[in-house]
């Protein structure tokens, strides 16, 4: 599946960042679950994303490339936590992405496994 492309501010990136970084460091553990691990194998790739974003202009709006399951694994863990106004703006741009793509799951329906 293609990723999705959200356009970001460094603050709103900064958001996905930090919870990868969370996901990492809690995803060496062997009871981790396979989201968490996936969070972390895609730290790197945003963070370092990001930092070339940062150089360049740390006050533009940026393209990322985010793939379909970070998206989803996103949207669903961040429904259940606090949020400020920075990842508020993520949710929105990933709830939009996944509308239109028609992937976002519908709670009504019982999960595949």
């Amino acid at each position: 599946m293609e990723p999705i492309r959200i356009k970001l501010e460094h603050a709103e990136a900064d958001q996905i960042v930090q919870y990868c970084i969370g996901a990492a460091g809690i995803a060496r553990l062997p009871e981790a679950s396979l989201e968490l691990v996936v969070l972390a194998e895609f730290r790197d790739k945003i963070v370092t994303k990001l930092m070339q974003n940062r150089n360049k202009n740390r006050q533009k709006v940026f393209t990322y490339s985010i793939p379909i399951s970070v998206a989803r694994i996103l949207h669903r863990r961040w429904q259940d936590i606090p949020y400020d106004k920075d990842r508020q703006m993520v949710m929105s741009a990933i709830d939009y992405e996944l509308t239109r793509l028609n992937l976002k799951p519908d709670p009504k329906k019982p999960m595949i496994v």
